[in-house]
């Protein structure tokens, strides 16, 4: 018997063995193949590139850029055929934008993101831009870049890549964004409220907390913008998107007609009214925690009977979490009635005892059972803040409202996508091969989201 046992340990293992060389060569061919399919998309995007008459446009920076790219190819829509890029923005969504673009296309727009050193010089190689904008240097992905001259070296490849015929256009008033005049060639043309050729003025904010502003070209005529964006934050967005169309040519009527017809890009502080209900506003997109103050100010400059205020995951901060989120609650507790935290970092708060008693603060393991707790305690007209990165979903919450959300997983691996794009009214686990993450690979690393789903 003890012969046979071990006979059959060994063909165990040299079966075991030959699986996993197997999986390896699989595995290899499989890298390889993909390999060659970028390779192919590259090429083939560059020829796209080398072909095409249209203007070329380029957008990044630590703030802003989507809402930039997003209203500039707005306003260029209104005059001629134009692309838009935005939201994906590392270089497979550039590669598959530039393929597909056509003869006809007069605009192209792409928003030109990056996550670690390097990203962005391939990117600029690929795209050429005619004209690069630059909206603001912050210290955003902290752990891949670490400080702000880092990441002002990481966006300056746009404008390095520039030719003598390119343009770049700049914040002035960002002093590591104004630097970057010294990088190319090209002409530079400055925006900002203190410098710039394109002055920026009369910032004011509705009682609906829609922002309105002023912009002279130089020796001009100031040209007076109305928007639908929230916050005056915005005006950075608004300012960088109108300086680029006039400079391209547009004529300031049309600048004015586009801009005052244009809405937020979806979880990028969109506002969201329910029938009879609360109107929330969305900024779920991510949450760096250089800009967590500007939604608040939002806030607190909006009329309503109730303000409250939902915080989820905070990002790109050095140190320990702690502070981050207790200043966090501290600054969200001036503006509004209540402050809800949802998610593990709920903890580091530490909200007073007469906080917890009277209502001013709770705190929620799961969405789900914020979602639950927010539509049972509703009011119409209200104002709810919902403020976060991307991975918690808490754009759950609004469309809990709407139809009943039946995917409640805490995280689900889809980065790039907003639930309500997704299948939100079904369970997670009966989305099976519709998902870009296959749900057992998910479910390994979250058994727990087997009973949540």
């Amino acid at each position: 018997m003890a012969a046979v046992w071990t006979l059959g340990k060994r063909w165990s293992t040299r079966v075991l063995v030959t699986t996993q060389t197997l999986y390896r060569a699989t595995d290899a061919i499989s890298l390889k193949r993909r390999a060659l399919k970028r390779e192919v998309k590259m090429l083939k995007a560059r020829l796209r590139r080398a072909l095409s008459r249209a203007e070329f446009i380029a957008v990044s920076g630590s703030s802003g850029k989507t809402t930039t790219v997003s209203l500039l190819a707005h306003i260029l829509a209104g005059e001629a055929q134009t692309v838009q890029q935005s939201l994906g923005n590392g270089l497979e969504a550039t590669t598959n934008t530039i393929r597909q673009i056509r003869r006809s296309d007069r605009y192209v727009v792409i928003e030109s993101g990056t996550a670690k050193p390097g990203q962005l010089r391939r990117q600029a190689r690929l795209i050429k831009p005619n004209i690069s904008i630059i909206t603001l240097v912050a210290l955003e992905h902290y752990s891949a870049f670490r400080t702000l001259d880092s990441v002002a070296n990481e966006k300056a490849e746009l404008v390095r890549a520039l030719s003598e015929q390119g343009l770049a256009i700049l914040n002035f008033d960002n002093s590591l964004v104004r630097a970057m005049s010294e990088d190319t060639k090209a002409r530079v043309v400055g925006f900002g409220i203190e410098y710039g050729n394109y002055r920026v003025s009369h910032l004011n904010i509705s009682p609906n907390g829609e922002l309105s502003l002023s912009i002279t070209p130089p020796g001009k005529q100031r040209i007076d913008l109305a928007t639908r964006l929230l916050g005056r934050h915005n005006w950075l967005a608004v300012a960088a998107a109108a300086t680029c169309a006039l400079e391209l040519g547009i004529d300031p009527g049309v600048v004015i007609s586009r801009v005052a017809t244009f809405q937020a890009v979806f979880g990028r502080m969109s506002i969201h009214s329910v029938p009879q209900g609360p109107r929330f506003i969305l900024d779920t997109a991510k949450a760096p925690w250089f800009s967590l103050m500007l939604p608040l100010a939002v806030v607190a400059e909006i009329a309503a009977p109730r303000k409250r205020v939902i915080l989820g995951q905070i990002s790109d901060y050095a140190g320990n979490p702690k502070g981050k989120y207790r200043d966090a609650y501290r600054a969200a507790r001036e503006v509004a009635d209540e402050v809800i935290l949802v998610g593990p970092k709920s903890h580091h708060v530490r909200a007073s005892e007469e906080d917890i008693l009277t209502g001013r603060f709770r705190a929620f393991s799961s969405v789900e059972a914020c979602a639950a707790y927010i539509r049972q305690t509703a009011i119409e007209g209200e104002i709810i803040l919902i403020k976060s990165a991307q991975n918690l979903h808490l754009e759950r919450i609004w469309l809990n409202f709407g139809e009943q959300v039946r995917c409640w997983p805490p995280e689900c691996g889809h980065k790039s996508r907003v639930c309500r794009n997704c299948f939100y009214d079904t369970p997670f686990s009966q989305h099976g091969a519709q998902h870009i993450y296959k749900e057992r690979t998910f479910l390994r690393h979250y058994p727990s989201c087997r009973e949540l789903s």
